[in-house]
């Protein structure tokens, strides 16, 4: 993107700072109205305290979200908010939706690696990530977990990266806007195995919002959530061990290879659009390179390293 003049330069700016702004008091709002939920149901039923009973509780998280939707009502004017739900110029197909599915198995396997990469990086100096990486890849053991990570928060997150940081940056530039809803949508998890597979997906939902519409990127989100860790899982665990290794290993390894392979034969397609679109260097200092961006990244990023455990 070439700027007109420096006024168009410092309009740019002013609505990159404040999606990086809104993005990260969404992400206190959500977490902070999440906690007191959770401390109120502990409250009332101390037994939530024994053992991880208190990381499947799903309903704080509904109060989480109602108050993480308001901020974002608040700070959008009602043309803005329309956008979020503006239909996408092509049409889905079952052909294109497996397609996509097989692009987040690829994202699955290549986290899978950085994951156990990462693990054994960390031992090395005497920390583990496993508490995280439970975390992360823990199925729903409640219906009101059910509910939350496999409804309302494809649902929701859809609406604040995909719909809100997507739609503010779009108009100066697509590259920026998928960069920057991917980028905000990792830190939110504020999860180090977590974050960076979220940032992947994230690519892929924000290119199914632009080109298909947000409802399929909700789809989609669901679908990873739902189908592919949740039942995925459950099915996994009830059959015998050696089966469920088999399973495992057609699914996602042959699934991430098929994303993989389905890259290769479009590997022309996108190098012209990424010539069309590509992300300037002027662009990615403004998007990324901002006062405030670095702040909130390198708080996230010292709150994910907190988290940490000693072996």
């Amino acid at each position: 993107m070439r700027f007109i003049g420096v006024f168009e330069r410092e309009e740019y700016q002013r609505s990159v700072k404040k999606v990086w702004l809104i993005g990260a008091v969404y992400t206190i709002v959500f977490q902070l109205m999440a906690t007191i939920a959770v401390l109120v149901e502990v409250f009332y039923d101390p037994k939530l305290m024994h053992g991880d009973k208190i990381d499947q509780i799903g309903s704080p998280y509904f109060v989480a979200v109602a108050a993480g939707l308001f901020v974002i009502f608040v700070a959008t004017s009602p043309r803005l908010r329309k956008t979020f739900f503006q239909t996408g110029r092509s049409r889905m197909t079952w052909q294109k939706f497996v397609s996509l599915v097989a692009l987040m198995l690829l994202i699955q396997l290549i986290f899978t690696v950085y994951s156990n990469g990462l693990e054994s990086l960390l031992n090395q100096l005497g920390f583990t990530a496993n508490a995280e990486l439970k975390s992360a890849s823990a199925g729903s053991e409640t219906w009101s977990m059910f509910l939350y990570s496999g409804f309302l928060a494809p649902i929701t997150e859809e609406i604040v990266f995909r719909g809100f940081v997507l739609r503010s940056v779009q108009p100066y530039g697509i590259s920026a806007a998928i960069l920057l809803s991917a980028g905000l949508f990792g830190l939110y998890h504020l999860n180090i195995m977590q974050s960076p597979f979220a940032f992947g997906i994230g690519l892929i939902l924000a290119v199914v919002a632009l080109k298909f519409g947000i409802k399929w990127s909700i789809v989609l989100h669901s679908f990873n959530n739902l189908v592919l860790c949740d039942v995925f899982g459950r099915i996994l665990d009830a059959l015998p061990k050696q089966a469920s290794s088999v399973l495992n290993v057609i699914i996602f390894v042959g699934g991430g290879l098929v994303g993989a392979w389905i890259l290769w034969q479009k590997r022309q397609r996108i190098k012209s659009w990424y010539a069309r679109h590509r992300l300037r260097r002027h662009e990615l200092k403004l998007v990324f390179g901002n006062w405030l961006g670095i702040v909130i990244t390198v708080l996230s990023i010292i709150m994910m390293v907190a988290n940490l455990s000693h072996k």
